[in-house]
């Protein structure tokens, strides 16, 4: 059984679990029903703990709720909580309390870093830079390595002893660049006037991000400056003759 296949089975299993007819009210199928359900309310109360805490006794049907609308779309169950975030913000009773989802967001994003894999730093892979044409290397970024969008400053509030607030929400968006060195997930806010290069860093080839640099920034920017910066803070692991999937 393939991957597709596997997949396509999973969701008719769930959705002839969900059923209102005579089969999905069967003794043997409640029990799948059941421990499908309390395998999954675990898996997102362990990786979203504490937007988990913020919804209160609202967390179990707002998790079940979650499996109904997208099922199980992937093998490890440590992935179901991919759309998680993004549930809650479209959930009208929630709209008065966003910074839910917000957090949920973040950590979505701690979780992806810590279980990202690991690959080794490679800083004399820099020299590529004058032996091979730069429209054939790309950018080597750290596990984990990704963007996000949000009001609030969920990182400083995450990382408050014994913070019982809500997080801080700034009056503009914000984006932010998480990433792993080594073990410890590191998140930041992206320079506004790099934010161009931090967007497409991940797909374009250097001579396409180079070119970017020099146009697309709104002052002078010093492009090497910039990889020097990034490979300081461990964001960039080296260089790569083939686009980072």
């Amino acid at each position: 059984m393939d991957l597709a296949q596997l997949t396509d089975w999973q969701h008719q299993f769930i959705s002839a679990a969900f059923a209102t007819d005579q089969q999905a009210s069967s003794p043997g199928m409640a029990i799948y029903r059941n421990n499908l359900v309390l395998t999954h309310r675990a898996s997102i109360m362990e990786t979203f703990p504490r937007a988990c805490q913020f919804l209160g006794e609202n967390t179990h049907i707002a998790v079940y709720r979650y499996l109904v609308t997208y099922g199980k779309s992937s093998y490890d169950w440590a992935d179901c909580g991919a759309h998680f975030a993004e549930y809650l913000a479209l959930q009208p009773e929630l709209a008065h309390l966003p910074h839910i989802a917000a957090v949920a967001q973040y950590e979505w994003h701690r979780q992806q870093l810590n279980r990202a894999p690991a690959k080794p730093f490679n800083q004399s892979s820099i020299g590529l830079l004058g032996t091979h044409a730069w429209t054939d290397l790309y950018l080597d970024l750290a596990p984990g390595w990704s963007l996000f969008t949000s009001e609030y400053d969920t990182h400083s509030w995450y990382n408050t002893p014994k913070n019982n607030a809500i997080p801080a929400k700034a009056s503009t968006q914000r984006t932010w660049v998480c990433w792993r060195s080594a073990v410890k997930p590191q998140i930041a806010k992206v320079p506004t006037h790099t934010q161009v290069l931090f967007e497409h860093a991940a797909a374009m080839n250097i001579a396409q991000l180079a070119e970017l640099a020099a146009i697309a920034t709104p002052e002078p920017l010093d492009w090497m400056a910039w990889l020097a910066t990034l490979m300081q803070d461990k964001q960039l692991f080296g260089l790569r003759s083939t686009a980072q999937t």
